[in-house]
């Protein structure tokens, strides 16, 4: 990733210490899509970036989707695991604000993705 001449980030195509995150896209209906991200790596604006680099940019999300008018921002942090001290901490926040959150697709979605760390995901698995 470098800064671009607006400001914005932008990925590169070097593997010289690439942002790798992981993602998962569930449908919401009516052309919308909720996605879980993992990042492996800790890049500046890691996620907005990518997301964007694959043409689903945030919704509400002032930089990388400025045409986008929403009652918030929609990047939120619902699952946090990691090791410190020997000792796992698990933390989970479903989303309470937001419209398109509150939508009976986008509720559903959530709850079936609470324990995101314990899914049938192999590829979740091997690196949590």
């Amino acid at each position: 990733m470098a800064k671009s001449r607006r400001g914005i980030w932008k990925l590169l195509r070097s593997q010289n210490k690439p942002a790798i995150s992981q993602f998962f896209s569930f449908s919401l209906g009516h052309g919308k899509r909720l996605f879980l991200v993992k990042p492996h790596t800790g890049k500046t604006h890691q996620i907005r970036v990518a997301l964007n680099s694959i043409g689903a940019p945030i919704m509400g999300d002032p930089y990388y989707n400025h045409s986008s008018i929403a009652d918030r921002g929609y990047l939120h942090a619902f699952a946090l695991r990691f090791i410190f001290n020997q000792h796992t901490y698990q933390y989970l926040l479903p989303p309470t604000q937001g419209i398109e959150y509150k939508t009976h697709e986008a509720t559903s979605r959530v709850n079936e993705l609470l324990v995101p760390w314990q899914l049938d995901w192999p590829c979740l698995a091997k690196r949590s």
